[in-house]
């Protein structure tokens, strides 16, 4: 009796090992990812499977009985860190229809079903949120970001670089945290990227890599089949990315996964923004986005007492920007908020230059509504939250320490927050910068506390008449 209890004892044990080699063996679908394609009847996602290279995507309208449709996804990259890096496109979707989907592995591993509305049509035009510069660590905008997605207040957000503080730090874990963090929101809605100078880590691989849906779709429908810079057209605007990185770290992108020359993305993006400009009638408004600013061509360099050292090279955008009648353009790298008077750019080469002109006079005597400017109209939304915290010195009051800026912004604000664009028609454009608090930030805690504290601080009516 003995026996046959101690070798019940030991098949049980056994069979507890195998059960939890089974439970071990079966991954996890993660990191997903949704992203616009070019194409109305599209929506691309990338997402992660730990163990799995062979997954499909299942989809069709929400609360229908229609047998699912089914979108194979491909493995751009495995790496132990991360796991297989897939990417899918669902097609032939209608407008403005909510469709579910989950995504099924080989190895028995699923997600949860989600859901997202394909183009949708939202009374009072298209809503899309902007940040630049998101960490992990310190990250006081997200519960609030999360919050305005589940409730609608956006149709998509726009990251303008700068991830997770970094996507490849602590092995890969701080950048698979970010964006499992995040997943409630880009599970859910599109999330469009452009690449910052913490990308720059390990040629921007990990950039690439977590974004190659982008570059699959977008990119190669706007012919650069590169997540580095690309363009797409929703409802009434075009939106058009661009890397202000390869300037500086030009090495780095040239062994990436998708290299290029500074010159063949300026070639490229003339032959967009001229057929954008061409096509106002049907697509009135361009907004450009990317990293770093017009007057960021050169920082202090630390190492070398504060030389200035150049970091970009704006100015070839801004020629272009002002050629094509360029809206907006978005970016971040400095964390604090900025909104510009519409301006023509530096002069090339010149160091801490100023602008080569100012036009106030479109401002209304409030400067919350510009009018029919003369130039494109830049706004530095790069303080949601990061480890490296705002630079609480650098506004004084309405202006900024360094000379070559002063007089040139109509708003400064050292706070942390995001902005929401709204394109109700096609002759104005709406923008909100809203702070955002968390409860025990205010009393000196660690930016973790359940209470958020948001508050419209800044807005702007761009108005054109086409």
């Amino acid at each position: 009796m003995m026996a046959w209890s101690m070798l019940f004892g030991v098949v049980v044990a056994a069979l507890a090992v195998a059960v939890a080699a089974a439970v071990d063996a079966t991954g996890s679908v993660e990191q997903i990812h949704l992203s616009l394609t070019g194409m109305t009847t599209e929506m691309a996602v990338d997402f992660v499977s730990t163990n799995s290279s062979t997954c499909n995507v299942l989809y069709r309208p929400q609360g229908s009985s229609d047998p699912y449709s089914h979108a194979a996804s491909t493995v751009g990259w495995h790496f132990s860190e991360i796991g297989f890096l897939h990417q899918a496109t669902m097609k032939n979707l209608k407008h403005n229809t909510r469709y579910q989907y989950h995504i099924q592995c080989a190895d028995g591993s699923s997600s949860q079903t989600m859901s997202f509305v394909n183009a949708p049509q939202r009374e009072g035009g298209l809503k899309v949120a902007f940040l630049a510069d998101f960490g992990l660590k310190n990250d006081v905008s997200i519960k609030s970001l999360l919050n305005a997605s589940a409730h609608n207040e956006f149709d998509f957000l726009i990251l303008g670089g700068d991830f997770a503080y970094d996507l490849m730090a602590n092995h890969s874990q701080i950048g698979n945290a970010f964006m499992n963090t995040l997943q409630p929101l880009t599970s859910s809605m599109p999330f469009m990227p452009a690449p910052g100078n913490h990308e720059k880590k390990d040629n921007f691989t990990q950039y690439y890599r977590r974004f190659e849906a982008v570059a699959k779709n977008a990119g190669a429908h706007s012919g650069t089949n590169s997540s580095f810079f690309y363009s797409w057209d929703t409802d009434n605007v075009h939106f058009v990315a661009i890397d202000t990185e390869v300037y500086v770290f030009y090495n780095e992108t040239q062994h990436s996964p998708h290299p290029f020359t500074a010159e063949q993305q300026l070639a490229w993006l003339e032959d967009d923004l001229a057929r954008a400009h061409a096509n106002r009638d049907n697509v009135p408004w361009i907004v450009m986005f990317g990293h770093k600013g017009w007057y960021m061509d050169f920082e202090p360099d630390t190492h070398h007492g504060l030389q200035p050292k150049p970091v970009t090279n704006f100015t070839g955008f801004d020629a272009l920007a002002n050629k094509y009648q360029v809206d907006l353009f978005l970016g971040g790298h400095v964390h604090i908020y900025q909104r510009f008077f519409p301006l023509l750019g530096l002069t090339p080469g010149l160091q801490y230059a100023k602008p080569r002109d100012i036009d106030k006079a479109c401002a209304a005597d409030d400067n919350h509504t510009y009018r029919n400017p003369k130039y494109m109209t830049t706004l530095i939304a790069g303080s949601p939250g990061d480890q490296e915290t705002t630079l609480e010195g650098m506004c004084l009051g309405d202006e900024v320490v360094e000379p070559n800026i002063r007089g040139t912004m109509a708003e400064c604000q050292p706070n942390y927050g995001y902005g929401i664009m709204t394109f109700p028609n096609r002759t104005h454009m709406h923008w909100e910068w809203l702070e955002v608090k968390h409860g025990d930030l205010l009393a000196g805690g660690d930016g973790d506390g359940v209470d958020v504290q948001r508050t419209r601080n800044d807005h702007l009516w761009l108005i054109r008449d086409h």
